[in-house]
């Protein structure tokens, strides 16, 4: 009789194969043998996520955890599925259980900002991804959301130098001058302004929201200064 391991080897064999679906029937026979493996239970929800059925991945996620309750790799997967489906309540849970159980799992501290980002709790979000950043500076997007949040509470020079952090890590980004001349107008900078959104347009001609703004204020600039 065949056990669980030789069906689940035989899936990683058909994923190099590019077989996803006959990947998926091994995994199911592998737990039609052993329907307490963890590890089967996570592989199959990370298969059924890569297909786009987040139901079945959350489904398999949760019995994975079920079965091992200190697996962080399956909290972290089932935080990703429950984000894409919408369920920021129940991610921000799951990532938070996935950071518990290893504080190192920095990706997950990031999505579990994301989640609080999403949700609103803009001061919660801010916190963690400067956590991020504190151990992983290279994950610069962080950085680009904490700009976001910053402006979003009105902290418009926290905003700004968040911005212009971003900027000298991905100098391209069209919507980081963009939210950076939004900051500045805030703060009634009108040619700081000006300038952010020309370079934002530079980057990103079709941007109609830069465009729109830089006209406007140039024509404010050149009736009234």
């Amino acid at each position: 009789m065949e056990n669980a391991e030789k069906h689940m080897d035989r899936a990683c064999v058909c994923l190099r194969e590019g077989k996803m679906r006959d990947a998926i029937n091994e995994y199911k026979e592998a737990l039609k043998i052993d329907p307490l493996n963890a590890i089967a239970h996570k592989s199959l929800g990370s298969l059924y996520y890569r297909q786009t059925m987040l139901d079945e991945s959350i489904a398999e996620f949760e019995e994975s955890i079920k079965h091992n309750p200190n697996y962080a790799d399956a909290y972290y997967e089932l935080g990703v599925s429950l984000y894409r489906r919408g369920r920021l309540v129940d991610s921000i849970e799951a990532f938070r259980h996935a950071v518990k159980i290893n504080p190192n799992f920095h990706i997950a501290r990031y999505w579990l900002g994301l989640s609080y980002y999403y949700s609103g709790k803009l001061k919660e979000a801010i916190d963690y991804f400067k956590q991020v950043l504190e151990k992983e500076a290279h994950v610069v997007v962080a950085r680009y959301h904490i700009g976001i949040a910053y402006s979003r509470i009105g902290k418009f020079n926290e905003a700004i130098a968040e911005f212009e952090k971003f900027l000298k890590d991905v100098p391209a980004s069209a919507a980081a001058y963009y939210n950076l001349g939004k900051a500045y107008y805030n703060k009634g900078e009108l040619d700081l302004t000006i300038d952010a959104f020309k370079k934002a347009v530079a980057l990103d001609p079709e941007d109609e929201r830069s465009k729109k703004n830089l006209a406007t204020l140039e024509d404010v600039r050149s009736k009234f200064f």
